[in-house]
């Protein structure tokens, strides 16, 4: 290799590392709205599991269903659901956030979560927290903008994970999948990281 050729590849290894602290910069130092939604799915948790008499006059209300199904995308069930569910958000929301705008970020967990919910009460199941999910899916649009091979092995991976532990129920995995296809379609959209 020539001397400029030595130079050339110094300097783009440079500015890749530049890149890389600055994004560990990011990812670490805009976490508000991601903590605040791991906030939710705790309080969440605590009212679906130790407080239930508090949603009982608002499911009974004339809008009870659409409040169900909005509040089901900050309760995660059990503690396992919890456990995953802030896994999720934690892990893959908090570069969400660092390339996105803060109502693009909670469109996407409010939005695919919403819809998510839905399509699982159509096919039987009861509402939880899948809004993670489409986390997911805007993590994987904007992962692809960078490496599309990267982003599809994710897509495998996640989707495999979310097989296995949703015991093969076709209602969560109806949803699961809703909420990463909404997610990505929502990422899309917004052109999230760009």
């Amino acid at each position: 290799m020539d001397r400029e050729t030595k130079k050339f590849w110094r300097q783009r290894r440079n500015e890749m590392l530049k890149r890389d602290r600055r994004e560990r910069g990011r990812f670490t130092g805009g976490t508000t709205i991601t903590k605040a939604l791991l906030g939710l799915l705790v309080l969440g948790f605590v009212v679906q599991n130790f407080l239930p008499g508090i949603l009982v006059p608002l499911s009974s209300s004339s809008i009870g269903l659409a409040i169900d199904i909005v509040l089901s995308t900050i309760m995660p069930g059990g503690l396992l659901g919890l456990l995953f569910a802030g896994l999720f958000v934690w892990i893959i929301g908090t570069p969400i956030e660092a390339v996105s705008r803060p109502w693009q970020y909670l469109a996407i967990f409010f939005g695919s979560g919403i819809v998510a919910n839905i399509v699982m009460l159509r096919f039987g199941g009861a509402g939880s927290a899948l809004a993670a999910f489409g986390l997911a899916g805007a993590y994987v649009y904007s992962m692809s903008r960078i490496n599309q091979r990267g982003a599809a092995q994710w897509a495998l991976i996640l989707l495999g994970i979310n097989v296995v532990l949703s015991g093969f129920h076709v209602a969560i995995l109806a949803g699961e999948l809703t909420a990463f296809i909404v997610g990505l379609a929502l990422a899309s959209l917004m052109r999230i990281g760009t």
